[in-house]
C-alpha cells in the first residue's frame, strides 16, 4: 500500500503495509465507551493497548451523550499534523457516504465533528496518537445500532470537510473504498455465543441507481459441526435469496448470490447459526456482506494492491433461481471459490461474556 498518511486500522494486527483479514468494518481505533468516559484517556495512545486493540469498547446508549475516542498511527519519520473527522450512520451492510451524519456530535461542548493534532514521528511512541478530549455523540433514536466512521484528513487544507459526494452504484462505492485508505469503520454487533442457536439481522440498502450486486454471508472461524441458514427477501421471486440450513463446510466459509435490485431498494439479511458439539470460539464472526468483482481481472488485481483486506474467497451460486436449480447446497458450497471485493459488511462478533 502506498498510503503514507495518518493510518486508522480496520482490525487488530493490521499494518499500513498489508492486510490479511476480511473483517474490515471492525476498527479498534474507534472507541465508544458509552456515557462513561475513560478514567485515563492516555491509554488510547499507549503502545501496548494499541497493539492489543484495547480498550475494546463499542457501547452505545441512545438519546444521551456517549464518549468516542479516535486514534491512529503516523508512518512518517517526522511529526504529522492530521485532522480526524467523526461520522455516524444507521447500520447497514453498505454504508453509502451520502447517508453519513454529524448532528449531535460535539467537542468540548461545541458543535463540531473534527479534531486536529500533531502525531509524533514513527520513532516516538511508534507514531501512535489519539484524542485526549473525546467526541461527545448523542445517538438520536432508540432501538438503532449505528456505525461510526473516522476519516483522517491529511495535507494542507484539513479544515475543509471531506466531500461526501452522492454515490449511486456498487462499482462507484468500490472505487470510493479503494481510493480512501484514510477511513476507518466500526460496524460491529456483538452476539451472545452461549446460546444453542444464534441469530442476527442486517439491513441491506441497495444502490440509489439500482442494478446488480453480490449479497452473501461469510463465516470466520466457525466450527464445521454447526449449521448455517440465511435469507434475503427480494423485490420479486427471481431476486429472493434463501440458503437452507446447511452444514458449515469450512471454518472460513462464504456464500454469495447475484441479485438485481431497483433503485433504492431496501431489505435485510437474516441469518441463523445452529451450534454443534464444538463450542464457538470467542471472537468468531458471522458477517453479512455486499461485494463486487468488477468487469475485468484488472479490478481485482488493483484491489489486491491497494485494499487487500477487502478481498475474500467465497462460493458463488449465481442468481437465487440458479441456486435453486442446483439443489444440493452443501455440495455446491464445497466447490471452488471466487475472489470478491467487499464494499460493505456487518460483522456479528460472537462472544462469551
Amino acid at each position: 500500500m502506498s498510503y503514507n498518511g495518518f493510518f486508522i486500522r480496520d482490525y487488530v494486527g493490521e499494518s499500513i503495509s498489508g492486510s490479511n483479514s476480511s473483517n474490515w468494518t471492525n476498527s479498534p481505533d474507534i472507541i465508544c465507551t458509552g456515557p462513561v468516559p475513560l478514567p485515563d484517556p492516555r491509554v488510547v495512545s499507549d503502545v501496548n493497548h494499541y497493539k492489543q486493540g484495547l480498550p475494546q469498547a463499542n457501547s452505545q446508549t441512545p438519546l444521551t451523550n456517549n464518549w468516542v475516542y479516535l486514534r491512529g498511527l503516523n508512518p512518517q519519520s517526522g511529526p504529522l499534523k492530521t485532522t480526524l473527522y467523526l461520522y455516524y450512520v444507521d447500520t447497514s451492510i453498505v454504508l453509502w457516504p451520502q447517508n453519513w451524519k454529524t448532528a449531535g456530535i460535539v467537542v468540548a461542548g461545541n458543535q463540531q465533528n473534527w479534531q486536529t493534532f500533531d502525531a509524533p514521528a514513527d520513532t516516538d511512541n511508534d507514531g501512535i496518537a489519539g484524542t485526549i478530549t473525546p467526541f461527545g455523540w448523542t445517538p438520536p433514536r432508540q432501538g438503532i445500532h449505528y456505525c461510526l466512521v473516522a476519516w483522517a484528513e491529511n495535507g494542507a487544507d484539513q479544515l475543509t470537510p471531506p466531500d461526501l459526494a452522492s454515490i449511486g452504484s456498487v462499482s462507484d462505492m468500490a472505487k470510493f473504498i479503494v481510493s480512501h485508505p484514510n477511513v476507518g469503520w466500526k460496524n460491529t454487533v456483538e452476539v451472545d455465543a452461549s446460546q444453542p442457536t444464534l441469530q442476527g439481522v442486517a439491513s441491506v440498502i441497495g444502490a440509489p441507481d439500482g442494478g446488480q450486486m453480490i449479497v452473501g454471508l461469510q463465516c470466520v472461524n466457525i466450527p464445521t459441526d454447526g449449521y448455517i441458514q440465511f435469507s434475503v427477501p427480494g423485490p420479486d421471486q427471481d431476486n429472493t435469496i434463501y440458503f437452507p440450513k446447511t452444514q458449515v463446510a469450512k471454518p472460513n466459509y462464504g456464500q454469495t448470490f447475484l441479485v438485481n435490485y431497483p433503485p433504492g431498494y431496501e431489505t435485510s439479511l437474516s441469518w441463523t447459526y445452529y451450534k454443534g458439539p464444538t463450542e464457538v470460539p470467542d471472537g468468531a464472526n458471522i458477517i453479512p456482506f455486499v461485494g463486487e468483482w468488477g468487469s475485468s481481472n484488472e479490478f481485482i488485481e488493483h484491489a489486491r494492491e491497494v485494499a487487500p483486506g477487502h478481498l475474500i474467497e467465497a462460493h458463488h451460486h449465481g442468481t437465487p433461481q440458479e441456486f435453486l436449480a442446483n439443489g444440493d447446497a452443501f455440495a455446491v458450497s464445497s466447490k471452488a471459490t471466487r475472489t470478491i471485493m467487499l464494499i460493505g459488511s456487518v460483522p456479528f462478533r460472537l462472544t462469551h461474556k
